[in-house]
C-alpha cells in the first residue's frame, strides 16, 4: 500500500526538470502538512520534482539503501553531487539528511543562487575537475553530470580521490552513453563536439574490473542497476 505521505509528495510535484532544455530556475513546493522528517527519499524527489524517484527512474530506491549502509538519514555526511539543474534533487537529499552537508556542482552561473534558504547546501559554479581544492571526506559522490563518456572518465579520475574508505561513487544515466541522439542534443545545446565514445567508457570499465580481481586500485565493489552505477571504495 502507498505510503500516504509519499503520495501527498508526488501530488505537489511531478515536474521533470532537465538540464539540456531548462534554465535553472528554483522551484519551492507549498509543503502544507507533509512532515519533511518523516517523508521518504523517494517522496522527496517527486515533491520536488526530481527525476530519481517515481517520476521517471526510480534511482531513490537505491539511494536509500547506500544511506543506510552509511548509517542512515540522521548520520552526519557529506554528498557532493554534479548537475545542480533546477536543485530539486539537492532539496531532497538536504531534507533527508537534515545533519548532512550537501555540495552541488554546475557550470551554469544561473544555478549559483538556487537552494539559498538551505543552510546546509553549498552550490560551486565550475568544472568539478578543475575545483582547486580537495573535498575532504566524500560519503556519497553522484555524477549526474553531462553523463558523457569523457566527461565521466574525467570527473571520476578527479573525484574519486575525495571519497571515504567505505564509501560510495555513483554514477547516472549510464543509458546516455551508447545514444546518440543524447549526444547530438547535448552537443548543440552546450556548444561541444564531444563523441561520447562508449568503447572509451567499456575500456575503463574493463581496467576497473581487473583492477578489483587483483586486489589493486581503489574500489571494493562495483554494482549496475538499471542506468545506475555504482562503486564502493575499499
Amino acid at each position: 500500500m502507498a505510503n500516504p505521505i509519499d503520495q501527498r509528495g508526488k501530488e505537489r510535484g511531478g515536474i521533470r526538470r532537465y538540464l539540456d532544455t531548462v534554465t535553472p530556475q528554483e522551484y519551492r513546493p507549498e509543503t502544507g502538512e507533509v512532515d519533511l522528517a518523516e517523508i521518504s527519499l523517494t517522496g522527496l524527489a517527486d515533491l520536488y520534482g526530481s527525476d530519481k524517484g517515481k517520476i521517471k527512474h526510480r534511482y531513490t530506491d537505491i539511494y536509500t539503501k547506500l544511506i543506510d549502509e552509511l548509517g542512515g538519514r540522521k548520520e552526519s555526511l557529506t554528498v557532493v553531487e554534479v548537475g545542480v539543474a533546477c536543485g530539486a534533487s539537492l532539496r531532497m537529499w538536504a531534507n533527508y539528511l537534515p545533519n548532512s552537508w550537501i555540495k552541488g556542482f554546475d557550470i551554469r552561473p544561473e544555478c549559483a543562487s538556487l537552494c539559498e534558504d538551505l543552510e546546509n547546501v553549498q552550490i560551486h559554479i565550475e568544472d568539478v575537475r578543475q575545483y582547486p581544492h580537495p573535498l575532504g571526506i566524500v560519503d556519497l559522490f553522484v555524477d549526474d553530470g553531462s553523463h558523457i563518456v569523457e566527461d565521466i572518465i574525467g570527473t571520476m579520475l578527479v573525484a574519486q580521490e575525495w571519497v571515504r574508505p567505505g564509501g560510495f561513487y555513483v554514477v547516472e544515466d549510464m543509458s546516455c552513453t551508447y545514444n546518440d541522439a543524447y549526444r547530438d542534443k547535448f552537443n548543440k545545446h552546450f556548444n561541444q563536439n564531444l563523441a561520447n565514445n562508449r568503447a572509451l567508457l567499456m575500456q575503463f570499465f574493463d581496467e576497473l574490473l581487473r583492477m578489483m580481481d587483483t586486489g589493486r586500485g581503489m574500489w571494493s565493489e562495483m554494482r549496475y542497476t538499471n542506468k545506475l552505477w555504482v562503486l564502493k571504495k575499499r
